[in-house]
This record gives C-alpha cells, sequence and structure tokens, in this order.
C-alpha cells in the first residue's frame, strides 16, 4: 500500500485489521476510541464485551484516591515508647505504629529516606530521647490496616513474590527483598541461592530452581503465604557464569521492621532485652499509646500515585485503596474490600452493572468491565491533569519510556499497560496532532502468541490512533 493510501485509513480500518490477525484467532477482544470531549465513538470493537483489564485497573484506584484523599494526602508512621525512663533504662517497649505509607523505606521513590536512613532516624530518635538500654522489645506495629494485605483472588504463584506482596499496617522496603543465586553453566542444574538483600530472619528457602536455556530470562517463581517463613523456589532462571536476582515477598512487614531496627540498636550500643515482635505475633489488637518520639510522613499522595501508575506497583495501590476505605468509615475487616471504590464509580455516574472489581491493583484474575467502561471513566477523568501525568508518556516516562519512540505517539499518547497471564490491556489518553483529544482502551484476553508479540500489534494500533484518520 502507498503512503498515500496509508493516510487515508480511519482507526477504525487499523482497529478491524487488528482484531482480524489470525495470529489473534480466538482471543477475546474489546477496544473501545471515543472523543473524550463529546464521547462520540470513533472506532470499537465488541467495546461492551467484559475483560480482565489487569493493571489498567490502578487507574480507577488512584483516581479515587486523589479525588476522596486529595493530592497533598500524607501517610504518618510514629514511632513510640511506653513505660518510664530512668537512668537510661526504657522501662517499656518501643512501637513503631504503621500508618499505611506504602513508601516507608523504599529503595525506589525519590524524595523519602531508604531503608537504612529510615533506621538511623528512629535509632536517634531513642538516643535523644535518653535511653541507653530497653527492657522490653522492639514491636512493629501494623493494625492500621489489619492483617488482610492480599485479596483473596491473587494466585497462589504471585503472593510470594515482589509484586504479590500485599499492604499492611506497617510497609517496609516496599514489602519486598532480593534473591540472588549463583547461575550454572548448564541446563537443568540447580542455581544454589547465594542470599537475601536484606537477610529475613527466620525465612526458610526450599530451593527446587532449575537453570534454563541462555536467555530464556526469570521464570522463577517463590511460593509462600502472608505470614508463612516456609517458602519454595520453582521454575527456571537462565543459564550463565554470573549472579542474577529475583525479588520476593517479605513474610510479615511489620516483624521484618521490628527486627531491622532492633539490630541496629544492638550495634549502636543501645541493647534491647526481648526478641523483636509485632502485634500480630504478640496477639495484640489494641493501639499501643504511649510518647511519640518521631513522628515520619510519606511523600503528598501524588508522588505516590506516581508510582503506582508510571512503575505500576500493587503495593501502592492496595494501600490507597485500603485508605480510600478508612477515609469512608469502613471497618478495619472491610479495608481490602472495593464497594467504596464501585461506589465512587457509581457517584460519578459511571456505567457500573457490568462491572467486577476484587482487588486495587488489577493482580486478581476475577476483575472484568468492557473497552467501553473504560472510555467512559477516561473521559470522566480528562479534568483531573494532575492525575493524568501519572499515567506513562509514550516514549518519555514510566513503563511507557522505552516504547514508541520516533512515532506519532511519542510524547502524545498517555498509556497504562496491564499484562496478567493471558490478559493484555492498554488504556489512556491520545492528544493528536490535529488537535483531537481522543480516549481509548484496548483489552485482549485469552492470546496464544508470545506477550511480546502482542504488545508489539497493540503498540502499532496506538501510534494509528494518533494519526489515522477519524
Amino acid at each position: 500500500m502507498s503512503l498515500g493510501l496509508a493516510a487515508q485509513t480511519s482507526i477504525q480500518d487499523h482497529i478491524r485489521d487488528f482484531t482480524q490477525d489470525p495470529e489473534l484467532a480466538g482471543a477475546a477482544i474489546s477496544i473501545s476510541v471515543v472523543d473524550a470531549e463529546s464521547g462520540r465513538m470513533v472506532g470499537g470493537h465488541q467495546d461492551q464485551m467484559t475483560c480482565i483489564p489487569a493493571s489498567t485497573q490502578k487507574l480507577l484506584t488512584t483516581a479515587a484516591a486523589m479525588d476522596v484523599l486529595g493530592e497533598d494526602h500524607r501517610f504518618t508512621t510514629k514511632l513510640l515508647t511506653t513505660g518510664s525512663i530512668e537512668n537510661g533504662v526504657l522501662k517499656g517497649n518501643v512501637y513503631i505504629i504503621g500508618g499505611g505509607d506504602p513508601s516507608l523505606g523504599s529503595p525506589y521513590l525519590d524524595g523519602v529516606l531508604r531503608m537504612d536512613a529510615v533506621l538511623d532516624r528512629w535509632r536517634a530518635a531513642i538516643a535523644k530521647a535518653g535511653i541507653r538500654e530497653i527492657t522490653g522489645r522492639i514491636i512493629g506495629d501494623g493494625s492500621y490496616f489489619g492483617t488482610d494485605g492480599t485479596s483473596g483472588g491473587w494466585p497462589w504463584s504471585d503472593i510470594g513474590n515482589y509484586y504479590g506482596s500485599g499492604a499492611y499496617g506497617l510497609n517496609f522496603h516496599e514489602n519486598f527483598y532480593f534473591l540472588d543465586f549463583l547461575q550454572r553453566s548448564s541446563v537443568g542444574d540447580i542455581p544454589p541461592i547465594q542470599r537475601t538483600r536484606p537477610e529475613i530472619p527466620g525465612l526458610k528457602l526450599t530451593n527446587e530452581l532449575r537453570s534454563g536455556p541462555r536467555g530464556s530470562g526469570d521464570q522463577a517463581y517463590i511460593y509462600g503465604a502472608p505470614f508463612g517463613y516456609d517458602n519454595f523456589v520453582r521454575g527456571t532462571i537462565p543459564i550463565g557464569t554470573g549472579r542474577f536476582t529475583i525479588k520476593g515477598a517479605v513474610p510479615d512487614p511489620a516483624l521484618f521492621c521490628a527486627q531491622r531496627l532492633c539490630r541496629v540498636l544492638e550495634a549502636a550500643g543501645i541493647s534491647v532485652n526481648l526478641p523483636a515482635e509485632s502485634n500480630r505475633t504478640l496477639g495484640d489488637g489494641q493501639l499501643a499509646k504511649g510518647k511519640v518520639i518521631d513522628t515520619y510522613q510519606s511523600p503528598p499522595l501524588r508522588e505516590l500515585i506516581d508510582r503506582t501508575n508510571l512503575r505500576s506497583n500493587n503495593l501502592y495501590a492496595e494501600a490507597l485503596l485500603r485508605e480510600l476505605n478508612k477515609a469512608r468509615g469502613r471497618a478495619p475487616h472491610e479495608l481490602s474490600s472495593t464497594e467504596v471504590l464501585k461506589g465512587w464509580l457509581t457517584e460519578a455516574g459511571l456505567p457500573t452493572k457490568a462491572i467486577k472489581l476484587e482487588d486495587g491493583s488489577g493482580l486478581a484474575t476475577r476483575n472484568f468491565f468492557s473497552a467501553a467502561f473504560m472510555t467512559a471513566f477516561l473521559r470522566h477523568q480528562r479534568g483531573a491533569l494532575r492525575w493524568r501525568q501519572s499515567i506513562p508518556l509514550a516514549g518519555r516516562s514510566g513503563s511507557m519510556r522505552s516504547y514508541l519512540k520516533g512515532t506519532a505517539a511519542e510524547g502524545r499518547l498517555r498509556a497504562k499497560s496491564g499484562s496478567l497471564g493471558a490478559a493484555r490491556a492498554y488504556a489512556g489518553y491520545a492528544d493528536r496532532a490535529d488537535g483531537q483529544q481522543l480516549a481509548f482502551a484496548i483489552m485482549v484476553n485469552n492470546f496464544t502468541i508470545e506477550s511480546k508479540d502482542l504488545r508489539k500489534k497493540m503498540h502499532a494500533l496506538m501510534v494509528e490512533i494518533c494519526r489515522a484518520e477519524l
């Protein structure tokens, strides 16, 4: 086809070609492209058919959180002491009272103290209070969000890994650890575990991993449950001669945080007489009361939402869902519910009858809604400029930074991606050179081709949404 003829091809023509691609035979496809201002349909395919949205669902959670909580909302973590201090001896405990902050000790988020810096801050606060010995314990209190940190719909193969770590009242180091293996040179050999970074006290890893072909990538999974320290590592990593690293979920973030602080204190000469615990391991459901000696605040919500959407972080999305529920007065045992989120969508006038939401991040396999619902939501959000900045920009930021460079989409198309098993989706906005702003959603479920090949096809369609005739 000549370039002149290609320029006359409409968006709907490109959607038709995409859906009729023989390599997508049998896949469930829902596509909607609308004018963001008027709602006029520009193109679509089975736009009312519900599909698994994967991480595009984070757009819903972050929008609701920003609206209800406000973009300046911050999470607070407190360090407090109970009992009395006599001659440098604290006759009581030190509590780390979590306030749900997903960024506490993050190794990645700009502008926050890293894990060791947070611990040193707390050590300094304890020393400033005149404490040289603690007769009790260091206790991590994660009761703010309760124990239901992971959705019941999350797959068993996910919850032991960093992206399935869950959200708790006291999160630390984004609730994950690095797990280093030493690669082997022969396919089928067991690559030995070198270490975890940081050390997770009590963690037992049964290594059933094997070496896969060179270039086969990370196919390793950690199988473990929340609060469970007996984990299994299965799957493969490629052969090689170096170190290969994956990331696992910390089983009990509140306990881990307390253990790390206890170690730092003892290294600084401040003795702690009893082992570190969490409110859960102590069976203590009551929030401790005492003297607050340090108050630490997270960055504002707008920056946390940037990390949620730009890097598709499940922990942050789940923390936002739980904070949203608390703000709307839900009971502690209901903080993982999506009823408040769905209610917010209904209040916004969106058609929620045919949607199902089981979590805030999109990791659950029984979330579903249609492409038409997503574009209706995106139209509702078109004026939320700060929120829109959190959606990756093609060729420029987040998960889209490396894609669509040098195309009509670079710098013009914002797209949140989603990938979960045989589900892949994109949703966002296209600011076209002709001045039109389009909202779009492309959802493909039950495909059989390689995910990277489908991604290329979806990217090509998004380029056409930016340049083809309306």
